[in-house]
């Protein structure tokens, strides 16, 4: 090794934590101070704020911690570039081994961050998933626990029967950069716009994929009721499945992506639709753009389609159930995801999907 790249390899930070912003000043307050008492004489992580262009506060709410002390690159775009663009800012810019697109409104637990940094350093993973729990208006936090609570997993499948449909969920996901690096990686600027932008470098990862770590300790906090504004049934319906078909080598993986939209995302978002549809950018029905998608897949009728033509609380209802099914099928090893049901031509045709 040539004393440049020794040097180069010296100053690599183990662990970007890369936060894409607007106008969320109110939740950088809540964040900011979390970190910063965690990063205290840190030197193995690189945190970086992009910030696209917010109009509120934010950059003086970033110079305030900046004066305490706290080491961020700030990157402040001139114009805003998209929720896609930034998120692509932040892994282009990420100097770390591994690299954590972090949502500006999720939070992590007291002591979270030197566990994943424990786990970073224990070993290769080419990725590395963060249990979470919700949160609502009042935040009681958790923290994070003495003992090791996590799984490798050298075996794709029963790593992605585990994650599925929630490989887009950005802070869930810690990606190994040298991984996707080594993949000679396409053009991520491709999926700019699709509002999923970050399953190009996680299933460049997956392509590639020898040993994962999936950490069942719940280290983020993930607030809700504070998404929407996009169109929920083109996004997770035909844009993830030609996504998913576009950029995952294995149809086979794919498949139980697709399979856990169905079976484990789309009745509960189908529900909160129905309470609350103007969060949401769709001017399609849910059934004119799910049905044709999902009509060959049994799971579509039988988890989601009631979920969208039954009165609110029968649907609820249904939805009770479906999460104790899950809670089964999650305990036995998600076998509902993999199984080729008879009849399912999905199963079959989910590769053209």
């Amino acid at each position: 090794m040539s004393e440049e790249l020794r040097r180069r390899e010296i100053r690599q930070p183990l662990l970007t934590i890369a936060i894409p912003t607007y106008n969320r000043a109110w939740c950088l307050r809540k964040l900011l101070p979390v970190l910063a008492d965690q990063l205290k004489d840190e030197p193995q992580v690189e945190l970086i704020i992009s910030d696209n262009a917010s109009p509120d506060e934010t950059p003086s709410v970033v110079q305030e911690f900046v004066a305490r002390g706290l080491p961020v690159r700030y990157i402040r775009n001139t114009q805003n570039i998209g929720a896609d663009a930034n998120f692509l800012q932040c892994f282009e810019q990420a100097r770390g081994k591994y690299v954590w697109i972090f949502s500006d409104d999720d939070l992590i637990v007291p002591g979270g961050l030197a566990k994943i940094l424990t786990y970073c350093e224990a070993a290769e993973y080419d990725l590395i998933w963060v249990s979470s729990y919700s949160f609502g208006k009042f935040h009681k936090p958790l923290t994070a626990k003495a003992r090791r609570d996590a799984v490798e997993i050298s075996d794709p499948v029963a790593y992605v029967k585990r994650i599925h449909v929630f490989f887009t969920f950005i802070s869930g996901n810690i990606i190994n950069k040298d991984t996707v690096l080594a993949a000679g990686p396409r053009a991520f600027s491709t999926l700019v716009g699709t509002s999923l932008a970050q399953l190009g470098w996680t299933y460049t990862a997956l392509n590639r994929f020898a040993r994962g770590l999936y950490i069942q300790e719940k280290l983020i906090a993930m607030r809700v009721n504070n998404t929407g504004g996009y169109k929920l049934f083109q996004v997770f319906g035909p844009t993830l499945a030609t996504i998913t078909r576009n950029w995952l080598k294995s149809a086979n993986l794919g498949r139980i992506v697709m399979n856990g939209t169905v079976q484990r995302f789309w009745p509960m978002m189908l529900l909160k639709y129905k309470k609350s549809a103007s969060a949401f950018a769709d001017e399609a029905n849910p059934q004119e753009v799910l049905s044709p998608l999902f009509k060959d897949n049994i799971r579509y009728w039988l988890f989601a389609y009631p979920v969208i033509v039954m009165p609110a609380p029968l649907a609820a209802l249904w939805v009770l159930l479906i999460r104790i099914l899950n809670r089964l099928d999650k305990a036995a090893g998600y076998p509902m995801l993999y199984w080729r049901l008879p009849g399912n031509s999905s199963d079959r045709s989910s590769e053209n999907l």
